[in-house]
């Protein structure tokens, strides 16, 4: 019996909750920072959504090493969706959310909950994540110049967040873990909907930009990516103009909307049965996706930053 037919066979005496929330990670290079020190970040999110945040303090390294936080935040997702617990919240009516190593812990969040057949949220929305802990994308030093983050973090001594969060004999095999580093998971199928926003200058661009890639090519996973001229990383949380109102006013679209439409056209698809003969699975697959996200995109009311608009705003 798979972990998701025992869970659907759980029953409790509390009723179904049928208010939509967001789960929020926060970042902090898995080492510092806390729900309080997000606040002012997470109430923006909150009224713009319209939703409840519930955010975490999962349990930091060098104290708490992998994979502690992603069992914190597993765990935390299955409290709120457990029928025998106070909320018992609908995983659907659910967004995760995350930045910078928050966003990274969403996604290795996502991926663990598909690994194991565990019930999966509505939705996720990712802040300049942080997918790659082996640093092994260019714009560590080509952005250094812009973005307040220091180059080359892996070679610190005393503040080396690789050896904080895996320990000081770490493995190099086990930076590329999907858990840890989730850019390298072997595939990115059956994930529910996923935004990222990001800065066009922030030391994760090359990064966030591969993983837009990877998810893009997947045949089941919608992603839209929203990358903003001349921002740093996880610039939400900073006063810096017109580009922070407009990214949490996209937040708020994807939460009230955006998720929703996606759902809807894969149903509508589906029905329409998609003559694909002589196409290959993956082709087919390909094919139903682009024509979804073609009606998503062509919409009465259309995302605030045109669907997967992309920036430039140093050489890369």
């Amino acid at each position: 019996m798979s972990a998701l037919s025992v869970w659907d066979t759980c029953s409790g005496g509390v009723k179904k909750s049928t208010e939509k929330i967001i789960l929020y990670l926060h970042g902090g290079a898995y080492c510092a920072m806390s729900a309080q020190t997000h606040r002012t970040l997470t109430h923006k999110i909150s009224k713009s959504t319209g939703r409840r945040v519930f955010a975490i303090n999962y349990r930091l390294a060098p104290e708490t090493k992998f994979p502690g936080a992603l069992y914190d935040a597993v765990q935390a997702f299955l409290y709120l969706i457990d029928p025998t617990e106070k909320y018992n919240f609908d995983p659907k009516r659910i967004l995760v959310m995350g930045d910078s190593a928050g966003g990274g812990l969403a996604l290795a969040m996502l991926l663990y909950l598909r690994d194991h057949d565990l019930p999966s949220p509505e939705g996720a929305c990712l802040l300049s994540p942080w997918v790659d802990l082996s640093f092994s994308y260019p714009s560590w030093n080509s952005a250094s110049l812009f973005d307040y983050l220091p180059n080359n973090p892996d070679k610190l001594t005393g503040m080396n967040p690789q050896k904080l969060y895996l320990g000081d004999d770490f493995s190099a095999s086990m930076l590329k873990h999907p858990y840890v580093s989730p850019l390298f998971a072997e595939h990115f199928e059956h994930l529910p909907p996923i935004m990222v926003q990001s800065g066009g200058c922030e030391s994760l661009r090359d990064e966030i930009d591969a993983l837009y890639q990877k998810i893009n090519q997947s045949n089941t996973t919608f992603i839209h990516n929203e990358v903003y001229q001349d921002m740093v990383h996880v610039f939400q949380a900073f006063p810096l103009g017109k580009s922070v109102e407009e990214a949490i006013e996209s937040i708020g679209w994807w939460a009230r909307l955006g998720m929703s439409m996606i759902s809807k056209y894969q149903v509508k698809q589906q029905q329409r049965q998609i003559t694909t003969a002589g196409l290959s699975s993956s082709s087919a697959h390909q094919l139903t996706k682009s024509l979804i996200m073609s009606g998503f995109s062509k919409k009465d009311i259309p995302p605030p930053i045109l669907l997967g608009r992309r920036h430039r705003s140093i050489p890369g």
